[in-house]
């Protein structure tokens, strides 16, 4: 069909006449058609439209892929006189698929936020139940966070990492069979929820609204080894919850939703004295 306007033919097609996209929705379809028209299933890549969208108009996520599937499987039907169909994408699952991307964009943040080039997004409290810093407690127990990112999650490195303290004659050294069975290590890790299809062990459905967020302690350098070497434990179960997806799967609402996580985690680190690995010798610090 064609219309006139103002002395002007526009052709008309399946597109404008629907109500289930937005305005927005229609002109990325309309954009993608221009930039990859006419349609055609050899040449169309998913993955880049989406990520094209993505950087050209700053959209989130979940629009951007919802946009390139629905151009890839109805775009001949949405400019042609034909029935379209919307391929309502899993949110849950463009989130991992970017996920470790999204985490080390979070880095940055939390480094930026505390003027750091070295992986230090902040610093925390750390005390043991046998220790005792005495009058030196905060200069002892305040320690660095360094974030390693990861394509499931992040870890927190926080080391013991102080070699004296005090003044002449009452200077204190720290030696590495203090400092390593002292070490802290959060290992965070975000994994989907799943739900089985059939008898295929290798076909689920991820929850599309929610995931969960498992997180795991290891004090001392190393599990396996003696104390001597720095050997410690593992608190394999100290926290596991549910998270809501981000929606829509902007870069805000990913930071708020990792940073909610980030600080849920900062929180119980507070407010949990820990014990020392077995053979490990406590630190008395006399206040004199």
């Amino acid at each position: 069909m064609r219309i006139k306007k103002k002395h002007v033919l526009i052709e008309s097609n399946l597109l404008d006449t629907l109500s289930e996209f937005s305005p927005q929705e229609k002109r990325l379809l309309f954009v993608l058609n221009k930039q990859y028209g006419p349609h055609d299933y050899k040449t169309f890549n998913i993955w880049e439209a989406s990520v094209w969208l993505i950087e050209l108009f700053e959209i989130p996520y979940d629009l951007a892929y919802e946009m390139s599937y629905t151009y890839y499987y109805n775009g001949d039907k949405l400019f042609g006189e034909a029935k379209t169909l919307r391929m309502v994408q899993n949110t849950t699952e463009i989130f991992f698929r970017h996920l470790g991307e999204m985490v080390t964009n979070f880095k940055k943040e939390l480094m930026s936020k505390y003027g750091s080039d070295d992986e230090v997004v902040g610093n925390v409290d750390i005390d043991f139940v046998e220790d005792d810093y005495g009058i030196h407690k905060t200069e002892v127990s305040k320690r660095e966070i360094r974030m390693w990112d990861n394509s499931y999650g992040f870890t927190l490195y926080i080391p013991l990492r102080i070699s004296d303290m005090g003044v002449y004659p009452n200077r204190r050294y720290f030696y590495g069979r203090e400092t390593d069975p002292r070490l802290i290590m959060v290992s965070v890790s975000l994994k989907e929820i799943k739900t089985p299809i059939g008898d295929d062990k290798y076909a689920y459905d991820g929850d599309p609204d929610k995931f969960n967020v498992s997180v795991e302690i290891r004090v001392g350098n190393d599990t396996r080894s003696g104390i001597e070497e720095g050997g410690g434990y593992i608190l394999s179960d100290w926290m596991s919850f549910e998270v809501p997806t981000p929606k829509p799967l902007s870069k805000e609402k990913i930071n708020n939703t990792l940073s909610g996580i980030y600080n849920d985690v900062m929180e119980k680190l507070k407010k949990t004295k820990f014990n020392l690995p077995s053979g490990t010798e406590p630190i008395i610090i006399s206040n004199d």
